[in-house]
C-alpha cells in the first residue's frame, strides 16, 4: 500500500498534538502528519475547555509523554478539586467546603491551553512530525479494502494515509459519517470566559474571617479548580499560568435553562443572581472572550476499528467537565490508538485487541456520563456531595486510573477480556451508588445539608487517602487484578455507609420511600446483614471500636446525623417497602 503518510491526524488541538507526540515517541519510524486549520502563533492564553487535569491525564502528560519538567516550569501545579456547597446567597465562609487540605500526593496541573498547544506544535516538529497548518479537513474517505489507503480531503488537496485519526473535536467527522454517535444521559450546557487577572476564592471571604483562612495553611487554596455549587449548577474558577482566570457556568438543563445565561450580559446577570460574591469580585472586569456549549455531552459505541481508523478526544465522546475528565479520555484514546498504530505497522495488530479496548473505552465513557448525570439536587448539600465525592473518587481510582497507571491496556486480548469483566462489576456497583445518591437528594427535606463546615478530600488518614497514594505503587497484572477485587469489596462497604448516612438523615419518614424508589434488596450485593447495622446504637466508644474502618473514616470526614430510630430499624423499613413494591411472582396455573 503506497500512501503519503503512515498516519494522518485530522486536527491539531490538544488531542491531536499529544497523539502525534506519543506516536513519535513510541512508533518513531512512522511518517506522521497533523492537519490543523489554525495557523501559529496562537494566543498565549487561548481560551479552550480542558484547562484542568486530574490524576489519569496528569500521569499521561507527565509520565507517559515525559512532559513533567515542562509542565512544572510552564504551568501551575494544581491543588485538587474543591467544592463549595450550601446557601449560595450567604457568606462563602459559612458554606460547606470540600477539598484537599494540602497538595495531593499524585500531581495534577492547571494547563494554559494556548501556551501548551503553541509549545506542542514546536515539540512535534522537533520530533519529526509534519504539521500542515492553515488547512481544514473537508472529509475523510475510508478505504474499501485493506490494501488501499484512506483519503483525507483538505482545503488544499487530497492526502493519503495507512491509518487515519479523527481529532476534529466536536465536528466528529467519522462518528457522524459512520453512525457511531450515541446520546448521553447528561443533559447539561455551559458558557465560559476569562478575565485578565487572578480571581482567588479567598478574595470572596473577608480577611477577618480568620478561621476560614487559617484552613489554608500554605496559601494554596487558589490553585484548586474551585466549584461553587448550587441547585442544578456549578461555577468554576481556574487559575492560569499567564495570570488570567477562567470562569465558567455549567447548568443541568432541567434546573437552569440555557437561555438564561447564553450571552455575556445574561451570564453576568446570572452570576449576580446565583453567586453574588463572585459578581462583587469581577464586576467591572472585561471579559476577554465568551464561549458556549449547549447540550455538550455525547457518547459513542465505537472509537476505533481494526479497519485502520480512530477517533480521539472530543471527536469520540465528551462526558462532563465537573471532574475534569476530558483530558483523561484524550489520554486513553491516544494511548490505545498509539498501540494500534504500532502493532499495525509491525504487522501484529489483532482485531480482538481492538474490540476489547473499544468496549473498555465505551463503557468508561458510559460510566462517567452516568456518574455525572442527574446530580443537580445533590450539589447544595455538603453531606451528600461529600458522600458522592468519596464514592466517585474511590471508584475512579480503583478501576479507570488503575487500568491506565498499571498499563493493563497494553495486555493481550484474553487479559483485557478478564479486566473488562471486572469493569462490569464496578459499573453495576456505581449505577447503584448513583441511584442511591440521587434518590437521597430527592427526598432530602432541608434546602442545604451537612454537619461539617470543612470536609477534607481525601482526609488523612483514611481509606480514601490510601487509595489515592496507591496509584503510585507499581504492580504486576495479577497484583492489579487482586487489588481491584479488594477495592470492589471496599466499594461495597463504602456504598453501604452511604446508605447508612442516607437512612439516618431521612429518618423513618423517608427510609421506606428511599428503599421503595431505589428497589433496595439483598441482591444489591452490599453487606447489609451481620453486625454493621446492629452496632450503630451502641455507646459511642463501643460503637467506634465495632465499626469497620470505612465507616469510621466516612463519619470522621462527613460528620454523623442521628436518626429518629435505630439504624437497623430504618434499614428494615427500607427493605420492607422495596419488597412490597416489587411485583409478585406469577402463580402457576392449576
Amino acid at each position: 500500500m503506497r500512501a503519503d503518510y503512515d498516519v494522518i491526524v485530522c486536527g491539531g488541538g490538544l488531542a491531536g498534538l499529544t497523539l502525534a507526540y506519543q506516536l513519535r515517541n513510541e512508533v518513531p519510524d512512522a511518517k506522521i502528519a497533523v492537519i490543523e486549520r489554525q495557523k501559529r502563533p496562537l494566543p498565549e492564553a487561548a481560551h479552550k475547555v480542558g484547562e484542568s487535569s486530574v490524576e489519569l491525564a496528569s500521569h499521561y502528560f507527565g509520565e507517559v509523554l515525559g512532559l513533567r519538567p515542562y509542565l512544572l516550569d510552564n504551568h501551575l501545579k494544581k491543588n485538587g478539586l474543591r467544592f463549595i456547597c450550601g446557601d449560595t446567597q450567604g457568606p462563602v465562609e459559612e458554606r460547606p467546603e470540600i477539598g484537599p487540605s494540602e497538595f495531593p500526593t499524585v500531581p495534577s496541573y492547571q494547563l494554559d491551553r494556548g501556551k501548551l498547544e503553541n509549545d506542542l506544535r514546536a515539540m512535534i516538529e522537533e520530533k519529526g512530525a509534519t504539521l500542515l497548518e492553515g488547512r481544514s479537513v473537508k472529509d475523510i474517505v475510508l478505504a474499501e479494502s485493506d490494501d488501499a489507503p484512506h483519503v483525507v480531503q483538505t482545503s488544499e488537496g487530497d492526502l493519503t494515509c495507512r491509518w487515519v485519526v479523527d481529532a476534529t473535536g466536536r465536528l466528529r467527522i467519522l462518528q457522524k459519517k459512520l453512525g457511531h454517535r450515541r446520546p448521553s444521559p447528561n443533559k447539561s450546557s455551559a458558557v465560559w470566559f476569562r478575565v485578565r487577572e487572578r480571581v482567588l476564592v479567598g478574595e470572596l471571604v473577608p480577611k477577618d474571617k480568620t478561621e476560614w483562612h487559617q484552613r489554608d495553611v500554605d496559601q494554596v487554596r487558589w490553585l484548586s479548580t474551585v466549584h461553587l455549587m448550587g441547585k442544578g449548577y456549578w461555577l468554576w474558577l481556574i487559575p492560569l499560568s499567564t495570570g488570567y482566570t477562567s470562569i465558567g457556568i455549567v447548568c443541568h438543563d432541567e434546573h437552569q435553562p440555557f437561555t438564561t445565561y447564553n450571552t455575556k450580559e445574561k451570564a453576568l446577570a446570572w452570576i449576580a443572581k446565583n453567586e453574588p460574591r463572585v459578581m462583587e469580585r469581577i464586576e467591572g472586569l472585561e471579559l476577554e472572550d465568551f464561549c458556549m456549549m449547549p447540550n455538550y455531552s455525547y457518547l459513542t459505541d465505537r472509537f476505533a476499528s481494526s479497519q485502520r481508523w480512530s477517533c480521539v478526544g472530543e471527536a469520540a465522546a465528551f462526558v462532563d467537565p465537573l471532574y475534569s475528565l476530558g483530558s483523561d479520555f484524550i489520554s486513553m484514546s491516544n494511548s490505545y490508538t498509539t498501540r494500534f498504530v504500532g502493532e499495525y505497522l509491525r504487522g501484529e495488530l489483532q482485531h480482538e485487541v481492538v474490540e476489547e479496548l473499544n468496549q473498555i473505552y465505551c463503557r468508561l465513557a458510559e460510566d462517567a456520563a452516568r456518574t455525572l448525570s442527574n446530580n443537580g439536587r445533590i450539589f447544595p448539600h455538603g453531606d451528600l456531595m461529600g458522600a458522592k465525592l468519596w464514592w466517585d473518587f474511590f471508584n475512579y481510582w480503583s478501576f479507570m486510573c488503575a487500568h491506565f497507571f498499571q498499563g493493563i491496556w497494553r495486555q493481550d486480548a484474553a487479559t483485557l477480556k478478564k479486566f473488562r469483566a471486572m469493569q462490569a462489576r464496578f459499573y453495576q456497583l456505581n449505577s447503584r451508588a448513583q441511584t442511591l445518591l440521587e434518590t437521597w437528594a430527592e427526598l432530602k427535606a432541608k434546602p442545604f445539608g451537612g454537619p461539617k463546615g470543612f470536609v477534607g478530600l481525601p482526609s488523612f488518614p483514611s481509606t480514601l487517602a490510601d487509595a489515592h497514594v496507591e496509584l503510585k505503587v507499581k504492580r504486576t497484572v495479577d497484583e492489579t487484578y487482586a487489588k481491584m477485587e479488594r477495592d470492589l469489596k471496599i466499594g461495597q462497604e463504602l456504598v453501604t455507609e452511604i446508605l447508612a448516612h442516607a437512612l439516618r438523615d431521612l429518618g423513618s419518614d423517608g427510609a421506606a420511600e428511599l428503599g421503595r424508589r431505589i428497589g433496595l434488596s439483598l441482591e444489591w450485593d452490599l453487606p447489609l446483614g451481620g453486625e454493621r447495622f446492629a452496632v450503630d446504637d451502641l455507646p459511642r466508644r463501643q460503637r467506634v471500636d465495632a465499626l469497620p474502618r470505612i465507616a469510621r473514616d466516612m463519619e470522621r470526614a462527613l460528620g454523623r446525623v442521628n436518626g429518629d430510630k435505630p439504624l437497623r430499624e430504618l434499614l428494615d423499613l427500607a427493605l420492607a417497602a422495596a419488597a412490597s413494591a416489587r411485583p409478585s411472582a406469577p402463580q402457576p396455573s392449576v
